[in-house]
This record gives structure tokens, sequence and C-alpha cells, in this order.
């Protein structure tokens, strides 16, 4: 076994295809597909349900899985130590709630230009994905809602919380001020069920005795966002985010605060050893 083998089997779980795995890895798939059998023999176990295309992961996978996360983020954390003055290195892997978009943009420039060595890789989830990506080591921070019975394990950091607005194009006229109630004359764009977003959004719309369905669904803020020109729709946006959103053409204006507060904060997990990279990330938290 080598750490060659660890990093192909970490990329097909990042990228749940062999043909895109062995890109990301810089290798052809058949090296790829081969050198992961060398290490199910050698382990003596499958790893990967495989089919005509990627399964998943066995239990024993699964298993390897999280022990290879963890052994590749001691090898990365090695060769920075090995060279101090170059600053925390490598990959710091976030994951983060769609909502989220605007605050960790904010924040991105100064990570880059005070650690030019660090590199960054962001990928949005559902709130129950986050955490259970957090804990699966799949990710070294989470920037996520906190008041979920999920978050509870996690070590946490409130940053804020969100204050929404309503967005539309601009031939949508929305009343001034606006209220939650009005939000019942227009079609809603919203995130998926599946999403802690929607169901604050939901909750708040059924406080004020609104029931209108949604008419677009999407896993992701700025796509509903820019769908928005596409019909006299409305999307509930967290106000941090629309400053994000590089859009043209729409409007949007705040609504009243949330009945029951939606805070957002950074989540990680409770070890005695941090990496390098995520030290310097909640350091600029004051976090450390």
């Amino acid at each position: 076994m080598d750490h060659r083998q660890l990093r192909f089997l970490v990329a097909l779980a990042q990228e749940r295809h062999f043909g895109r795995a062995a890109t990301r890895v810089h290798v052809t798939q058949p090296t790829l597909s081969a050198r992961l059998k060398q290490l199910e023999e050698e382990l003596g176990t499958p790893l990967i349900r495989r089919g005509r295309r990627f399964e998943g992961f066995t239990p024993e996978g699964q298993r390897v899985l999280r022990h290879a996360r963890r052994i590749l983020a001691e090898f990365d954390e090695l060769y920075a130590e090995l060279d101090p003055t170059s600053g925390p290195s490598g990959w710091l892997q976030i994951g983060l709630v769609p909502s989220a978009l605007g605050e960790v943009s904010s924040w991105v420039p100064k990570l880059r230009q005070d650690y030019p060595a660090l590199k960054l890789r962001l990928r949005e989830y559902t709130t129950l994905g986050l955490m259970q990506a957090l804990n699966d080591d799949e990710i070294d921070l989470a920037v996520g809602y906190l008041d979920v019975p999920a978050a509870e394990p996690f070590v946490a950091q409130p940053l804020y919380t969100e204050h929404y607005m309503a967005m539309a194009d601009q031939q949508v006229t929305l009343p001034a001020p606006l209220q939650w109630a009005d939000l019942a004359h227009f079609p809603l764009y919203m995130l998926t069920p599946d999403m802690q977003h929607h169901a604050y959004i939901r909750a708040q719309l059924e406080s004020v005795g609104v029931v209108s369905e949604s008419v677009v669904e999407a896993d992701s803020l700025a796509i509903l966002a820019t769908l928005l020109h596409c019909g006299k729709a409305v999307a509930v946006m967290p106000e941090r985010l629309i400053s994000a959103l590089p859009l043209q053409g729409v409007h949007s204006h705040a609504l009243p605060p949330l009945e029951q507060a939606a805070r957002v904060g950074l989540l990680w997990k409770r070890n005695e050893r941090q990496s390098a990279r995520l030290r310097a990330v909640l350091k600029q938290f004051s976090v450390l």
C-alpha cells in the first residue's frame, strides 16, 4: 500500500466516477482502476461496489476511506512542517450550506493573501450532508446552521444571524415595505426541501398564513437567482449572499426578521491535533 493508492480512493469518493477521479489525480482510468484493485487485493477485501459504473463503497471501503483521509492529512501536515517558513499549504476542504456562499466569498481573498501556499476546495451540501461530511473527515471545516440537532457533536463558532430579502426580476413590482404575507401573491423559487434554508422559509411563511407552493426548486441559491430572469417570480435570499451574486436586472427588498432565528457559524471536529491549514483559518476568526 502506498499513499497514491489512498489518494486514488479519496478522489473516487469525491468524484463518484472512475473517469473523473482519474482526471483529478492525473492518471488514466485503467491505471486508477488497477491501483485500486491492487489495494483491495493487498487488504484482502472488496472496497468498491462495481457494476456498469461506480456504485459506492462497501462497509469495509467506507472504513478504509476514513483512514485514508486522515493519513493523507498527516502527509500534507508533514510536508508543511518540513518547511515551516512557507506557512500552511495543501488543500483545505470547506463544506458549506448554499446560503453561506456570500459569507465564505467575503473571507476567501484574505485567506489567499495571508496564506498563498494554501489551496481551498469548496463544496455545497444539505445541512445533514454537511454534518456527515464533517464527521467522516470528507471536509475539514463546515459553514452551516448551528441551531440544528446534527450540529451538536461539533465545536461551533457563531458568525452571524441570517436576514432575508426577496429578490425578483426588475419587471416584478414588490410592495414596500415588504411583509412575508405579501409573498402569497407571487410564484416562489425555493431551495429543495432537503435544504435547511427551505425549512426556515417554509416555517416562516406558514406562520403568517402563506401556503403557496414553490414553482421552481434547485439545490443552489445561485441557480435560483439566475432563473429569476425567466419568470415573474420571487426568491428569498440571505442578505449576505445577494451582494456576492454578480447579477444584473434584479432588485431586492428586505423582509422582517424570522420568528425563529437562523444562526450560521463555523463547525469543526474536536480533535486534539488540528492541521496547520485549519488552525490558519480559525485564527482569522480569533477562535484560537
